[in-house]
């Protein structure tokens, strides 16, 4: 794991990268950061979490370090132990987590704590949809105030150019830049089951409704077809080795002060 922080003093945000190490859009809209000369109002944190699988290239090297926290210091697994690590330098800040992925519909925001003040800071990206990932376990901002961001598909230059843009508009909003912003008012899709299978051709849109009795993914001739209404999410052909992706309902917006 590597740490640093700009700006003198005891920072109140933290922005991660490389989570997953072959996702590396966040690591590039840090830099950019650095290399540019906009003047933070305050300190603000960086880790490149998964610093060995980064190195590598990997997803992960023994378990995905997004699925095990709060780890333990005494696991042979090295994301185990490195969650462990992890939770510790974000406790106490606010969290702002990059992602990219195999699956379309991007960007959008992803919550794991369904807490007021993370749903907060998802307005401060500025972005129009909010996932509501509670029903899974082991996420890592699922303990602190935070928001993952999926950015795009997994790391062109786009993804990295979006989480640069996400990352100023959010630095702007919660007041460490002088930059415009507008926050915004996100639609939320609660995440409510799995839809597992191996080896499926996701044929459906994300975000779009897949009505009962309609197909949503095809195998060998096997059409997968919905029991009942619900919106695709994080669905892909190849983006998990166990399921398409994640069933969601509408909840209404993110809306506050």
């Amino acid at each position: 794991m590597h740490v640093e922080t700009l700006g003198d003093g005891r920072p109140e945000y933290t922005v991660v990268a490389c989570v997953h190490g072959d996702e590396t859009c966040g690591w590039h809209a840090f830099n950019r950061l650095k290399a540019s000369d906009i003047s933070l109002q305050a300190p603000l944190k960086f880790i490149l979490a998964n610093e060995r699988a980064f190195k590598l290239g990997y997803r992960f090297c023994d378990a995905d370090l997004n699925r095990v926290m709060p780890g333990d210091t005494d696991s042979e697994q090295h994301e185990v132990r490195l969650a462990a690590s992890l939770r510790r330098e974000l406790e106490g800040t606010k969290v702002i987590d990059f992602h990219s992925t195999e699956s379309r519909g991007c960007p959008y925001a992803i919550v794991t704590g369904n807490d007021a003040a993370s749903r907060g800071l998802v307005r401060s990206t500025g972005l129009d949809r909010m996932v509501d990932m509670s029903h899974l376990g082991g996420g890592v901002t699922e303990h602190v105030e935070g928001v993952a961001i999926e950015c795009g598909y997994y790391d062109d230059e786009d993804a990295a150019s979006v989480a640069h843009r996400i990352l100023l508009h959010f630095l702007a909003a919660e007041g460490l830049i002088d930059r415009p912003y507008a926050r915004s008012a996100p639609e939320v899709y609660e995440v409510f089951d799995d839809a597992p299978g191996r080896g499926f051709t996701f044929v459906a849109e994300n975000f779009r409704q897949v009505e009962a009795g309609e197909g949503f993914a095809e195998k060998d001739g096997t059409v997968r077809r919905a029991e009942t209404d619900f919106y695709p999410v994080l669905m892909s052909t190849h983006g998990y080795a166990d399921r398409i992706g994640f069933k969601a309902q509408r909840a209404g917006r993110v809306e506050g002060a």
